[in-house]
């Protein structure tokens, strides 16, 4: 707009001037500089119609909605988080970059994110994350690419391990997992689940078990009452009441993984919708399993690459993205997302 007003000013001058002096000899004006042309709009690539869901699941999904993809060529996608506003980040850990979803593909947001890994909004906006290479709950600032140390140690002053996904409740509270994937060793961090407030402060460790492998996944039903953790090393799903807050009651079975694979991980990130609907990425399956409030099956919808991890969001908040190996895929479901 600045470079338009002055072509068209210095334009105007130019007229003036040759009409006050057409009966005199002058120095002609000066020509208006050119105006440069305006940049290309970028076209539009993403997303694009990669498959369809393959079944009907009653009150989720209808079979042959199609499942699109939004970007591609990343190492290993995961931690999608979706902002009030519908859009959508996620982390690429080899990478170490957190990611934007726009029409024209993915930006970075953040470099050098230390094996960033999960991703929550909380309502305010703020953008929280599970930093692995730091053992720490961080804020992130996508705009000006900066992190915040929120949560760096236990209550007991120990270390709190690779953290790995979280979730934030209505009370102001954020609970995180930290899981052991791989050999343990004498001395270091935990299996464990932790709770601190969003002010920050020092973990408060709320779950420890043998039934809880690997706790990867950590998701909250639509009344922030029942956590559901979904171990990586173990088949069983686990909700538990909540009592108050880093307070944990005793957990229940929610759901059993099938087995029938060649491999013995379980799930690894999940979702809900308003419904009470429990989406959880199942790696072995190349599938999203659907659950019911009770915990039965709903039917699964498989995609291209193994998923790791799952969000809704979008405008209406009824967009499923899924994060899966070096791609990022999303469908629309009826539930929209509960938090």
């Amino acid at each position: 707009m600045p470079i338009l007003t002055t072509a068209f000013s210095t334009l105007a001058v130019a007229a003036m001037l040759s009409t006050q002096n057409a009966t005199s000899p002058a120095t002609a004006p000066a020509a208006a500089p050119p105006t440069p042309p305006a940049e290309p709009t970028p076209a539009a690539t993403w997303p694009k119609k990669d498959s369809a869901a393959g079944e009907d699941i009653l009150g989720v999904v209808a079979k042959g909605t199609p499942i699109y993809k939004w970007s591609d060529g990343h190492a290993f996608t995961e931690g999608p988080a979706c902002a009030p506003d519908g859009a959508m980040y996620f982390t690429d850990i080899p990478n170490n970059q957190v990611l934007r979803l726009d029409p024209t593909g993915a930006k970075v947001v953040l470099k050098e994110s230390k094996g960033m890994n999960g991703l929550f909004f909380a309502k305010d906006g703020t953008l929280f994350g599970c930093q692995a290479a730091t053992q720490s709950l961080v804020a992130i600032d996508p705009v000006k690419g900066e992190t915040r140390v929120v949560c760096s140690k236990r209550a007991d002053g120990a270390p709190l391990g690779k953290l790995n996904d979280l979730v934030l409740d209505r009370s102001g509270g954020i609970w995180f997992t930290a899981p052991v994937i791989g050999r343990k060793r004498e001395g270091n961090a935990p299996d464990a689940v932790y709770f601190v407030p969003v002010e920050g402060g020092d973990a408060i460790e709320v779950l420890r078990s043998d039934k809880v492998v690997a706790p990867n996944g950590i998701h909250l039903s639509p009344d922030s009452k029942t956590l559901y953790v979904v171990p990586y090393l173990s088949l069983e799903v686990m909700a538990y009441p909540i009592e108050g807050p880093g307070k944990l009651g005793e957990g229940k079975v929610f759901y059993k993984i099938p087995g029938g694979t060649r491999e013995s991980i379980g799930g690894d990130g999940l979702t809900v919708d308003t419904r009470g609907n429990v989406f959880i990425t199942l790696p072995a399956r190349a599938a999203v399993f659907v659950l019911s409030p009770e915990g039965k099956p709903l039917g699964m919808i498989r995609f291209p690459e193994r998923p790791s991890n799952c969000a809704l969001g979008g405008k209406d908040g009824r967009t499923l993205f899924v994060t899966a190996q070096k791609g990022v895929y999303a469908i629309d479901v009826e539930g929209a997302r509960s938090r």
